[in-house]
């Protein structure tokens, strides 16, 4: 109905003693709307106005047609006085009305249509029945060209004993009933529910019908499949609701497609466009596939449903093609796709480009650095090495080196007695500098501020401006002169370094980056965490390698990694950022096997007192950033949800957001409740037990 008010009309409608008998006298309401308004109208579409304020009014109304006769019977409040104003509407964003027009030109419609018998309405306290009538305005005051006044929609109203719901009773060939009840996927589908933002993919049934709220108003011929659009989107439609405007319904389609993680979906519309098929524009949506989820989606049926070692062509890879398929690989087409939307669909399904495997002859060379291997060099040059890094460590810290190498000559940088890689964090020294000691601490504590100053550890957080000839450099050095000159006033002799290697080996091999003592320690046991679960997660999944198991969830490699070969507090990428996503870092950690909190949680807590704020104010007491605060947030509902000793660590998790307990830099005591949950991710996943 077009209102959920209940009262009956206040003013009387024409002398009392009027009954539903028809023997009483009855007041006429003629409408000034001409019969030929809203022409493109059909019966049906007046059926289906009728039907849809019944269902708004109320959800559980009847639709039946027996004998000739539609009825539309609702339990609702009526339609009192002001419901036969046109233009007045009560509807709200969750019914299927909107303009306060609907019952007034369904009646003007099946008034005048000749398929329509007689149509009556009984609602609380009166009763009326429409027809196209001429009327003489104000008696005939108002001139008329033809003499004899204008045809208007009149409604003959009476008055009834009724105090509850409204009945339509429309005589009507059983045809247009159903048609206009087939309309209705409430009427036609038990159990049917109204979908929500952004929509429902309907693939049951004849495709291209596009509904509102379950009431259709559009077919579109060659589309894949059917869309049910929310209420919400009832103002894309024009205003007679007859049709949707194209590139709103492209819109509302792309974002029902792009945002489904059903396989049945995927399977209908990667089986067609792999087979040759061209699609619809509605449906061309492959370009704004963009939620992690589905995109894990796509990749799983890609991995189920295509060759293990695939390729697609593009123009100018001809060439590797051939090659591709000498080494027994299996092209994927979709020839009915333009180029744009086959690159899409095919990054979805995890299948690359092929590209020539030469490489030109200066990629291969550029940057070459001659090395010495640890076992070329003389008994003096390794004691000198070894004794240097041994001191720098001590005085700096573990942090301050990784793996030293020792090279000969060096495009790279051939007029230095050293430089660091940022790319690996190894600093690589020349072997003239090992000659002389005093050179070689030179060259150590010079490349060591870099590494410091890039990758952070202890006091030092990771800064942009790291190179040579920077302010920033230029104050990490003067940062590592005040320790030495500090620990020469006191007299205190340099720390000892008890968790790094033997010096023998110090100079031979490479900490890992989760063993590297420059990395937050709830990082590093992340990492050992998720690499331990790895070979149970490879088996489980049926993966012969942690590049296939990460393929499968359609998130960049570049996350996990991270994830496993992990970065210090504050390390900032020039380009890109961290695993930051919890949405891809919840598919990594599932694929794993682990709790998505506690991936998320043990790789970025140790940064809250610095993501999203002032580099002056890492680590100082306050409100951690909002975007960190919702992070937190929706991994302790989740941890709530888990229950047990995970849900013991929200209050901490909390606290710690909040500002209330202080977070400083160099500093990890803080990261207890991180550190405690990757703790019993290891009880539960048994990786502490000892073999059997």
């Amino acid at each position: 109905m077009d209102t959920s008010h209940s009262a009956a009309p206040q003013t009387p409608l024409h002398p009392a003693g009027a009954n539903t008998t028809g023997t009483a006298p009855e007041v006429t309401l003629p409408y000034p709307i001409s019969p030929d308004y809203v022409k493109s109208w059909t019966p049906v579409r007046g059926l289906c106005e009728l039907i849809a304020n019944a269902l708004d009014e109320d959800p559980a109304a009847r639709v039946t047609w027996a004998d000739g006769v539609l009825s539309i019977t609702d339990d609702g409040p009526g339609i009192p006085q002001e419901g036969l104003v046109l233009g007045y509407s009560t509807k709200t964003a969750q019914q299927i009305g909107q303009f306060g027009e609907g019952k007034k030109l369904a009646t003007l419609v099946l008034a005048r249509s000749p398929e329509i018998g007689a149509v009556r309405c009984e609602t609380v306290g009166y009763a009326f029945t429409p027809s196209v009538e001429r009327h003489q305005l104000l008696d005939g005051l108002i001139p008329s060209r033809s003499g004899q006044g204008a045809e208007l929609l009149v409604y003959h109203l009476h008055r009834t004993d009724r105090t509850r719901g409204t009945v339509f009773t429309i005589e009507c060939p059983q045809a247009l009933a159903v048609e206009a009840i087939g309309r209705f996927r409430a009427l036609a589908e038990p159990g049917y529910v109204a979908p929500s933002v952004p929509g429902t993919c309907v693939l049951d049934g004849e495709p291209g019908r596009v509904w509102i709220g379950g009431v259709l108003v559009s077919t579109q011929k060659g589309c894949l499949a059917s869309y049910d659009l929310p209420l919400a989107d009832k103002a894309l439609q024009n205003r007679d609701r007859t049709v949707v405007e194209a590139t709103a319904l492209s819109d509302a389609v792309h974002a029902i497609l792009a945002a489904s993680e059903d396989h049945r979906v995927i399977d209908r519309f990667a089986t067609h466009v792999l087979g040759g098929g061209k699609l619809k524009e509605p449906e061309q949506f492959f370009t704004h596939v963009r939620l992690p989820r589905a995109r894990a989606a796509w990749r799983t049926w890609g991995r189920t449903h295509l060759p293990a070692q695939t390729y697609y062509t593009t123009s100018g890879n001809e060439q590797a093609a051939l090659g591709l398929i000498d080494r027994g690989y299996t092209e994927v087409t979709a020839q009915g796709l333009t180029d744009y939307q086959r690159r899409a669909v095919m990054d979805l399904l995890g299948v690359d480009v092929a590209k020539t495997k030469l490489t030109r002859h200066y990629e291969r060379t550029r940057g070459k650095t001659t090395w010495v291997p640890d076992k070329s060099l003389t008994a003096a040059e390794r004691t000198v090495l070894t004794d240097g890094c041994g001191l720098v460590r001590r005085a700096i810290g573990p942090f301050a080196l990784d793996r030293v190498r020792v090279y000969s000559e060096s495009e790279e940088a051939p007029c230095f007695d050293g430089f660091y890689q940022s790319g690996t964090g190894d600093v690589a020294i020349h072997r003239d500098v090992l000659a002389d000691r005093h050179r070689t601490l030179i060259v150590l504590i010079h490349e060591a501020a870099h590494r410091v100053g890039h990758r952070g550890g202890g006091r030092w957080a990771p800064i942009p401006d790291y190179h040579d000839r920077s302010r920033g450099f230029e104050g990490v050095l003067s940062d590592f002169l005040a320790v030495l000159l500090g620990c020469l006033t006191d007299g205190a002799a340099l720390p000892e370094v008890a968790d790094l290697p033997d010096s023998v080996n110090i100079a031979r091999r490479r900490l890992s980056a989760a063993d590297d003592p420059a990395v937050p320690a709830v990082r590093r046991e992340l990492a050992h965490l998720l690499t331990d679960q790895l070979p149970h997660a490879l088996t489980t999944g049926g993966f012969a390698r942690a590049t296939d198991l990460v393929a499968s969830t359609a998130v960049n490699p570049a996350y996990w990694r991270t994830l496993t070969h992990p970065k210090t507090a504050g390390y900032r990428k020039t380009q890109g950022g961290g695993p930051w996503d919890y949405d891809k870092v919840a598919l990594l950690a599932e694929a794993a096997g682990v709790y998505p909190p506690v991936v998320w949680l043990g790789y970025h807590l140790c940064e809250g007192a610095m993501h999203g704020r002032p580099r002056q104010n890492w680590g100082k007491p306050g409100l951690w950033a909002k975007k960190m605060r919702d992070a937190v947030a929706r991994a302790c509902t989740e941890l709530e949800a888990l229950g047990g000793a995970y849900a013991e660590q929200i209050p901490a998790l909390r606290a710690l957001a909040s500002g209330m307990t202080p977070a400083p830099t160099g500093d990890d005591s803080w990261q207890a409740p991180a550190r405690a949950l990757i703790a019993l991710e290891r009880q539960r996943l048994g990786l502490d037990r000892a073999p059997a």
